[in-house]
């Protein structure tokens, strides 16, 4: 009689079966590298390719600025939420990465009655059971075998994304300082041309009291005298909205800084400039230093995790387990060999064959990750486009004070001449008006066209990635 060959055992088929699926798990899709350009590879006059400076608005020498986005970065409510949110995310590190150990239980049951085992045996003894106190200590231990590297690609998908935190925290905080020094412009902008304003009103005062004069000496018409008079109301009228607007500004900066109360006055005539050409960096590696790429990249890269993660749902998990527990009427007897019960081996779970819902799942993690890719690239095209009308902003703004500049200085010797010719009885009222207003409208035109070339450096700072101190980026705290 032939002899049977005996059947593998259970568990060889069971590894036979795991090392067959494992060949059909996929890799994550690596993300794409941002895209390969120089967009400083033309530069405007004005501007370097030294490094960029971690304290960029120091640039402007100004130590008012510098105090201002120092309180903003200490006391601004949107980074407060921002730092909390990273922490959040590195505390999600640590929740994934206990998962790589065994998942341990400690129980303690205890219960008063009568069990089915007690009445059985009462009724087979004809006698009565008592109710008694039962005790039921026991431990339990799991551990799931990463296989597939379910567990392995979650903990990953948390440093990731923890990462994807800390980028939005920068552009928060990128943010913070640009529109801190946005409004500190603004008030100095607007305190400027107050400046301006009550100059040109004092001038006009001097051409009223000598278009008087004037006028008595019969040289001069009370045409002229009125003229002047209107231009000098038109004048003092702009004085509130000025003020207002200033005020504005100042608002602007207590909210960014955090302070409920209005903060003292700012002193400051003219709009902050800098005394240096202003430093963009290497261009290649402008993408890499921008926080809001680095948030989509990270993003990306957590979509494909994601994938990875779904994609293991379609295969068995196995878990390594066991248990001990003990049993008895007795608290002393809890230790004898007859009350303790225990058990070890692995369990393996697999949802087939209705994989349905996994399948669905994947098809939606692959359709997410395939939106992210496009947002990162979105957004890399956005900042190229960001950095290339930042340049050309600036280039505008600097060119057209250099033109406003020039004017000026013609129309000042221009007034000049017009008053003198004025005095002496050869030119008459109208043409010193026209003189005064353009001269007026010169001053205030320069002043806020230095505004602008600020607000177009700032710009033109953020759009290139400006960083701060390592200290503040780490700890958020003052240097």
């Amino acid at each position: 009689m032939p002899l049977r060959q005996s059947s593998p055992r259970p568990t060889r088929l069971a590894l036979a079966m795991l090392c067959a699926l494992t060949a059909c798990t996929r890799q994550p899709v690596p993300a794409p590298p941002p895209l390969q350009i120089d967009a400083l590879a033309s530069v405007p006059i004005g501007t370097s390719r030294q490094a960029l400076p971690e304290d960029w608005w120091r640039l402007f020498n100004d130590p008012q600025l510098d105090r201002w986005v120092q309180r903003a970065l200490a006391r601004n409510q949107d980074l407060a939420q921002a730092k909390a949110n990273v922490q959040a995310m590195l505390a999600g590190i640590a929740e994934f990465d206990a998962q790589r150990w065994p998942a341990t239980a400690l129980g303690l049951a205890a219960t008063y009655g009568k069990t089915a085992d007690d009445q059985t045996l009462a009724k087979a003894t004809d006698s009565h059971a008592s109710a008694q106190w039962q005790l039921n200590p026991g431990i339990e231990l799991a551990y799931q075998v990463d296989i597939w590297g379910q567990v392995r690609a979650a903990i990953e998908r948390a440093a990731v994304q923890a990462d994807a935190s800390a980028a939005a925290l920068d552009l928060v905080r990128l943010n913070v300082v640009t529109q801190t020094s946005r409004a500190y412009v603004q008030h100095c902008t607007y305190s400027a041309r107050l400046k301006q304003t009550r100059q040109s009103l004092h001038s006009l005062e001097h051409s009223v009291q000598l278009s008087q004069r004037q006028q008595q000496a019969g040289i001069a018409t009370e045409l002229d005298r009125e003229r002047l008079l209107a231009l000098q109301e038109q004048l003092r009228a702009e004085l509130p909205l000025l003020e207002a607007h200033r005020q504005m500004a100042l608002y602007e900066l207590n909210m960014l800084s955090g302070q409920a109360a209005p903060a003292a006055a700012i002193t400051c005539d003219s709009p902050p400039t800098l005394a240096a050409a202003l430093p963009l960096g290497d261009g290649w590696q402008l993408l890499e230093r921008r926080p809001d790429v680095r948030q989509a990249e990270r993003e990306l890269r957590a979509a494909g995790l994601d994938v990875e993660i779904v994609i293991a749902d379609l295969y068995p998990k196995v878990s390594f387990g066991a248990s001990l527990t003990a049993a008895d009427q007795h608290l002393g007897h809890l230790g004898d060999s007859r009350a303790v019960m225990f058990g070890i081996g692995p369990l393996i779970t697999w949802q087939f064959p209705n994989v349905r819902a996994n399948r669905a799942r994947v098809r939606k993690a692959e359709a997410l990750q395939q939106a992210q890719r496009a947002h990162y690239q979105g957004v890399a095209l956005a900042a190229l486009k960001d950095v290339r009308q930042a340049l050309a902003r600036f280039d505008g703004e600097r060119q057209s004070l250099l033109a406003v500049t020039a004017a000026l200085e013609h129309g000042q010797r221009a007034h000049a001449l017009a008053d003198f010719s004025y005095r002496a009885g050869a030119l008459d009222g109208l043409a010193l008006l026209d003189s005064e207003r353009e001269l007026i409208g010169l001053r205030a035109r320069q002043v806020d066209t230095q505004g602008r070339l600020a607000q177009a450096q700032i710009n033109l700072l953020r759009a290139v990635g400006g960083r701060w101190q390592a200290s503040i980026s780490k700890t958020g705290t003052q240097p």
